[in-house]
């Protein structure tokens, strides 16, 4: 279960990336990530079907964090931010909770943004979209 893989969706975005806001404003999910070196900001924007997302402060996800150090340190996940994760068990309780309501929707993706402070996850039929801003 939560089989974790590095997600690179653009071939220049940074390693580290950090939490500048998360904004759900009903329509979209926005997440605005940014470099501390270079200090250039990228949105991720969810404007589908977000079924569900959580932010937990990291240093409260410690089960998560020796679950990725025992099984995934080649990922190197303490130097990247973008994962995605199949067999999820987040999604496995999502769909319980729903009581498959949305089964059948296409492939329900989990994505997470694993920053220094924040461990953002994101249940999506489809992608973000991503823009490098200025």
């Amino acid at each position: 279960m939560n089989e974790w893989e590095k997600w690179i969706p653009l071939e220049s975005i940074p390693a580290r990336l950090y939490k500048e806001s998360l904004i759900d404003d009903g329509d979209s999910l926005r997440i605005i990530l940014s470099d501390e070196t270079e200090g250039q900001k990228y949105l991720f924007l969810f404007d589908c079907l977000v079924l569900s997302y959580r932010n937990s402060d990291e240093g409260s996800r410690i089960r998560m964090l020796e679950h990725l150090d025992k099984h995934y340190a080649h990922l190197e996940y303490g130097n990247w931010t973008l994962f995605k994760v199949k067999n999820s068990s987040y999604l496995e309780w999502f769909a319980q909770e729903s009581f498959e309501r949305y089964e059948g929707m296409g492939e329900v993706e989990q994505y997470v943004f694993l920053t220094s402070n924040d461990v953002i996850e994101v249940l999506s039929v489809d992608p973000p979209t991503i823009t490098k801003m200025v």
